[in-house]
């Protein structure tokens, strides 16, 4: 891969971080402001739709990433932070799976059946979730 692929390849990575972190902590702080109605379901169903979609962006530039990078294997310092960053990814991608079903489930039924509660954990979860990847990410990116 160029060095501008590569550089390319990282842009979109981090701006596709910045989309998802930005959008989970916009959504988490509209519920815990305004509460649970029909415009706060209304912004975590698109948030879904962009999430998604740059979920499928985040794993094809992740893999370019390690592609340029040419990773050490996993006995390695670097090949373990890496492995630990994927199972993380792995199990926040199960959890967004099951807040995406209760967000779609909501708008389906209608906003009355919703427990503010649960809405404000899956969304305070993601954020800091995705925090928690970005730190990993950070220090795998400088060591």
């Amino acid at each position: 891969m160029s060095s501008l692929s590569a550089l390319v390849v990282r842009f979109v990575h981090v701006v596709g971080v910045t989309l998802l972190v930005g959008g989970s902590v916009f959504v988490w702080n509209a519920i815990r402001t305004v509460g649970v109605g029909y415009d706060t379901v209304r912004f975590a169903t698109h948030y879904e739709w962009l999430f998604w979609g740059t979920m499928a962006v985040m794993v094809v530039t992740g893999v370019g990433n390690l592609g340029s990078l040419g990773p050490p294997g996993p006995t390695t310092r670097w090949g373990t932070l890496l492995t630990a960053k994927l199972g993380v990814v792995t199990v926040f991608v199960v959890g967004s799976f099951v807040r995406t079903l209760a967000v779609l489930t909501t708008r389906r039924r209608g906003v009355a059946r919703v427990g503010e509660d649960r809405f404000r954990q899956f969304y305070s979860s993601t954020s800091v979730t995705l925090v928690l990847v970005v730190a990993l990410a950070e220090v795998l990116a400088h060591g």
